[in-house]
């Protein structure tokens, strides 16, 4: 991932010196419409493959474009990411499973490497980049028996003595988290006020606990009893371990990622700025 920044930093230097040095005629629109694709989740129970278990997710757009180089969004999606140490296999001898409901409000700025506007024919395609923040509301459930129970209702895991002040602020009991939205995608103008966007994003989060799994094996276990009447170890479902024996890795927090596709209507400014197409 630090790879991927470093990337997007040069991008970013490379083509915002170019921008200060053009000129842009064309008028500043809004754009609102709605997007799907799907969301993937990789931490503790999937730390290397993306898109694996990926879910569906959806939601909604408001984009300003300022000009025909930058766009300030602000957007709206309603995702799942969930893992299985079964499926995944990672760690199967935990025997662990999430499912994870996230409500993401990001505010974003993107960055269109060719001069782009919609509805102009000669500036209808352009790749871009993208980066901002996002605060997200997220609930972890697991499944046993049949059943689907809160983990954050529940001490699946010892506190760590040594947490960092992100982990205190943004821990296990906190349904707020806050992330850091980047990623890149190209814009397609396809008619005089209709556009898409194909996008693949990721989203740094400052918290270990999409998944309810960050630090080590508690002396006292959390159980459920489920539909089927069996109790259910929600620390150690398979009883391999001890307390104190690592169950996830605290050193990296969780990351949520998503692959959408948007369209989007535009309108005019209300001082009638974005009438003018003469200079088209």
């Amino acid at each position: 991932m630090y790879r991927v920044y470093r990337f997007l930093l040069i991008v970013s230097c490379l083509f915002v010196y170019m921008q200060a040095n053009a000129q842009f005629d064309d008028p500043q629109t809004i754009e609102v419409g709605p997007h799907v694709g799907v969301s993937y989740y990789m931490g503790d129970l999937n730390p290397m493959i993306p898109f694996m278990q990926a879910q569906l997710q959806y939601g909604g757009v408001v984009r300003f474009n300022y000009n025909n180089r930058w766009t300030f969004r602000f957007d709206y999606s309603r995702a799942t990411v969930k893992a299985s140490d079964e499926v995944v296999g990672w760690r199967p001898d935990r025997g662990l499973n999430f499912t994870t409901l996230i409500n993401d409000f990001s505010l974003v700025a993107e960055f269109n490497f060719l001069e782009y506007y919609t509805g102009n024919p000669k500036k209808n395609v352009s790749p871009y980049i993208f980066g901002g923040i996002s605060v997200f509301q997220y609930t972890p459930y697991a499944e046993y028996g049949g059943s689907v129970v809160s983990l954050r209702n529940y001490a699946t895991e010892s506190a760590p003595s040594d947490a960092k002040w992100y982990d205190k602020l943004f821990g296990r009991t906190m349904p707020v988290g806050v992330s850091l939205p980047f990623g890149m995608g190209v814009k397609f103008s396809l008619s005089k006020h209709m556009a898409a966007t194909i996008e693949w994003r990721m989203q740094k989060t400052f918290t270990d606990y999409l998944d309810d799994v960050a630090t080590v094996y508690p002396e006292q276990h959390a159980t459920f009893v489920a539909e089927d009447g069996e109790t259910y170890d929600l620390s150690d479902p398979t009883g391999n371990f001890l307390p104190g024996q690592q169950r996830g890795n605290a050193a990296f927090n969780d990351w949520f990622g998503m692959a959408r596709l948007s369209l989007t209507w535009k309108f005019n400014m209300p001082d009638g700025r974005g009438c003018n197409l003469s200079k088209f």
